[in-house]
């Protein structure tokens, strides 16, 4: 109520002063001049650039410029102020309220109170009884403030109520509403989404050289069993050297079904055995466990394979209460080129499955041994001098012929865990 008397008052004086011929002689804007006195007062009133923003609102809002207008205007602004802004205001409590005053006993202790109470007389609301405290109280002077601020947002144009109006009649048809809070929160306080890191290439053993897993000198250590045949494939492959361009390996490798290498090459890197076997141009560990498997010869092609595909029973007989499809009952030069049955799609999803096994296997099969700091130095040292072989196992540059003579390297890891380091980056 507050707020809108002080908007009628303001139309009202600003209204006198547009009317007012005392009003300055100054040329005015081509924009102005054209405007209407009521375009002017409502440009004065919702525009956002409004003079009235920048201004002392209780210099226009006053009791002495009220007392300026017109007796009408005058009472018509009294009829927009509450009852409490004029003098002839009585304080009243309500008669169910716990402290109004109890009603003063009757000498007649049996009369009834039937009749009706008659409503309170209104207070005279005239400008004559106008209480003048009411325009400078810290509420309408705060309801005032609260205008500027709305006119200043342009909460007041026609644009505004444009709005207002599309979203109250979109809530009331049920189209439009507001988002929840905390969707709202949670869409502008979403974690930023780390971008994937970009595979540069393949993960094979090339890529370990590259990034350091694998060095030339290292040993990689082979076994698997094979439960089908009763055997049981160790075998150990010296990495020799590094291609600096492909980071291909070379690996040297003992004839036929002998696990270990020589102990001289694992104690001198220079050192020249005819026997030994080379595989070069190594990047592939299925490629490479193939090739092993070939110079051991105990493990056919076609055993291996059966071995890989024994965990698999859709890829040697067709699943168990299998029903053929609609594509099935079609005859062969009718049926469609892209039609697959629930029996291709088996054997296809269990071939996936088998060539990802075969890798798993591959890597997890072979496992890396490695000279520490100190045993490098102490054979790099010794290099080109005969050591016997008591005083290297001595030393531990042999082992104790439990199986790990392998020059005193110790283990690392097995290619499977140094391949998931590799993609982790770390």
């Amino acid at each position: 109520m507050t707020l809108v008397y002080s908007v009628s008052m303001l139309s009202a004086t600003s209204s006198a002063a547009a009317d007012s011929p005392t009003a300055s002689p100054r040329k005015r804007k081509t924009r102005e001049s054209e405007q209407s006195g009521e375009e002017k007062l409502e440009d004065l009133l919702t525009s956002s650039k409004s003079k009235l923003t920048n201004l002392d609102i209780s210099d226009i809002v006053n009791y002495a410029n009220f007392l300026e207008l017109s007796p009408e205007t005058q009472q018509r602004l009294c009829s927009m102020l509450p009852s409490t802004a004029f003098l002839t205001y009585v304080h009243s409590v309500s008669s169910t309220h716990p402290d109004a005053p109890s009603p003063q006993p009757t000498s007649d202790t049996e009369a009834m109170d039937v009749d009706p109470v008659p409503p309170p007389q209104e207070e005279e609301r005239s400008p004559a009884t106008l209480d003048p405290a009411v325009l400078t109280s810290p509420f309408f002077l705060s309801a005032a403030h609260t205008f500027q601020d709305h006119l200043f947002s342009s909460w007041l144009g026609k644009k505004a109520a444009s709005d207002l109006e599309r979203f109250l009649a979109g809530a009331r048809a049920g189209t439009l509403s507001a988002d929840w809070k905390d969707e709202v929160w949670a869409r502008d306080h979403a974690a930023p989404s780390k971008p994937k890191r970009k595979q540069k290439g393949p993960l094979d053993l090339a890529a370990l050289a590259k990034r350091g897993f694998l060095q030339v000198g290292d040993v990689l250590a082979y076994r698997r069993t094979f439960p089908s045949l009763g055997v049981t494939v160790e075998k150990d492959l010296l990495v020799d050297t590094v291609h600096p361009t492909t980071h291909a390996l070379c690996l040297l490798l003992s004839p036929g079904t002998t696990r270990a290498l020589p102990a001289p090459l694992l104690l001198t890197p220079t050192y020249d055995d005819k026997t030994l076997l080379e595989l070069a141009d190594v990047t592939d560990v299925i490629a490479l466990e193939r090739g092993l498997l070939d110079v051991d010869a105990r493990v056919s092609h076609a055993a291996k394979m059966a071995a890989d595909r024994a965990p698999f029973p859709a890829l040697t007989s067709p699943p168990s209460g299998f029903a053929p499809g609609p594509a099935f009952a079609l005859p062969g030069s009718a049926r469609h080129a892209g039609a697959t049955t629930h029996a291709e799609d088996a054997v296809r999803a269990a071939e996936a499955e088998m060539k990802a096994s075969i890798a798993t296997r591959a890597w997890k099969a072979f496992t890396v041994y490695r000279r520490s700091s100190d045993s490098s130095s102490a054979a790099s040292a010794m290099e080109g001098v005969e050591i016997p072989p008591e005083l290297a196992l001595e030393m531990g540059l042999l082992g104790d012929g439990t199986g790990n003579d392998r020059g005193g390297r110790g283990r690392v890891a097995t290619l499977f865990y140094l391949r998931g380091c590799c993609a982790g980056g770390s």
